[in-house]
């Protein structure tokens, strides 16, 4: 009987559970505990806090990353201790593999990786810039595992061999929307918004950033007149609240506009929701796109990023350009005008869900992987293997030298 594998997830992020939070919790649900120990590291009180209480052993440390936009300037000694104590966390626990579930934990766990002659994956949930995939020794990584195509694509453009990326897209676990309410939460929040039992209710459930396009969101739920009898549930919470409910009042909708806030169960607003719209400016995959599958909600959303490969256009959704709320508004038209339509698309968006977003899906490519990348050999983990990842550099120096086999 072999001992289960022990992997050391390092995530770095902002103080909430969101997108990748939520899916660093559910793959650390999900794995098989026969396979796999998981050990936790991360940066923020909250984090720490639920992975504790999840059951997992945990540590938190003030992490911090350089030569990215808006980094702070270079201290090599704060450096040298985010390495010495990666390296300490994997001798304490026997770590054979090294998770980093964002792009920054991969700049002080490739020297880890490269001490200690481990695999290092680097899990991305966004599209990085240029600076950020350099500054972060990403092309260093053992395997760039990306949310979607579109996350690597820019890897194997800058030189990456193909053979160390992977796409595994994201994964609902919806028993995490088998609230005690059900369908019922959305009748109530509905009521208790003074929304009519038959009204069209769109919902936009994201971060209340600008990248999420919230803005362009309410513009296009304004162009759609008054005559629909709609309305528009903004659910989270963020930096853009204030600019947004300014926004809707200067245009005359916010008696139809209700921001509903951060909820820790979110499935009162699909069980209300007609239409779930995303008109984001970028985005790496589009969670609440796949999360509204599951629930036979069509969906509105741009065709930036990994969104096309969630949506499949005029099958289980829309997709219209960004930043074009004249657009938007069209597409949330013809599905308020047509409900067969909508019930339609619905039925497809869940068809799709259920086969490709499935949160047993995501674990079980994940697991494989992670299988994998143990049982490389150890030649290839050390300090030589760089070399063999070069290629990036030369692309950055305006030059090219033929890829090696690895």
């Amino acid at each position: 009987m072999f001992a289960p594998i022990p992997i050391l997830f390092t995530h770095y992020g902002d103080d909430w559970i969101r997108g990748s939070e939520r899916v660093l919790l559910d793959i650390l649900r999900h794995l098989d505990p026969g396979r796999f120990e998981a050990i936790v590291w991360c940066n923020t009180p909250l984090m720490a806090e639920t992975v504790r209480a999840a059951g997992f052993t945990t540590y938190r440390t003030k992490f911090e990353f350089y030569f990215d936009y808006g980094s702070p300037p270079f201290n090599g000694r704060r450096y040298w201790s985010l390495i010495r104590e990666g390296v300490q966390l994997v001798k304490k626990h026997r770590i054979r593999l090294l998770h980093a579930s964002s792009a920054a934990p991969s700049q002080w766990l490739v020297p880890v990786s490269r001490a200690m002659r481990l695999p290092l994956l680097a899990y991305l949930h966004i599209n990085y810039l240029r600076l950020s995939r350099y500054a972060n020794l990403l092309h260093q990584t053992s395997l760039v595992v990306g949310v979607s195509r579109r996350v690597i694509d820019d890897f194997i453009r800058d030189g990456v061999d193909p053979r160390r990326t992977h796409v595994i897209y994201n994964g609902v676990d919806i028993d995490r929307f088998h609230s005690s309410v059900g369908p019922s939460g959305g009748q109530e929040l509905r009521r208790r918004l003074g929304v009519a039992e038959k009204a069209i209710v769109i919902s936009g459930i994201g971060s209340l950033i600008h990248r999420k396009g919230h803005d362009v969101l309410i513009k296009a739920f304004r162009a759609l007149g008054p005559r629909r009898d709609a309305h528009l549930l903004i659910a989270s919470d963020g930096p853009e609240r204030a600019n947004l409910e300014r926004l809707a009042t200067e245009l005359n909708v916010n008696a139809r506009v209700h921001f509903v806030g951060h909820l820790d169960d979110v499935s009162p607003v699909y069980h209300a929701s007609d239409i779930v719209a995303l008109a984001s400016r970028a985005d790496a995959f589009g969670l609440v796109l796949a999360e509204a599958g599951f629930f036979a909600i069509p969906t509105v959303s741009t065709t930036v990023g990994g969104i096309p490969e969630v949506v499949e256009h005029e099958v289980s959704g829309l997709l219209v350009p960004p930043d074009d709320p004249q657009s938007f508004a069209a597409a949330l038209s013809r599905l308020i005008d047509d409900p067969g339509y909508r019930l339609q698309l619905g039925i497809e968006a869940k068809k799709r869900a259920e086969s490709i977003f499935t949160v047993d899906r995501m674990v079980a490519n994940l697991q494989q992987t992670y299988e994998s990348l143990t049982n490389l050999p150890r030649y290839r983990l050390g300090w030589l293997d760089a070399a063999i990842n070069i290629r990036p550099y030369f692309r950055l120096l305006g030059s090219s030298p033929p890829i090696r086999d690895a």
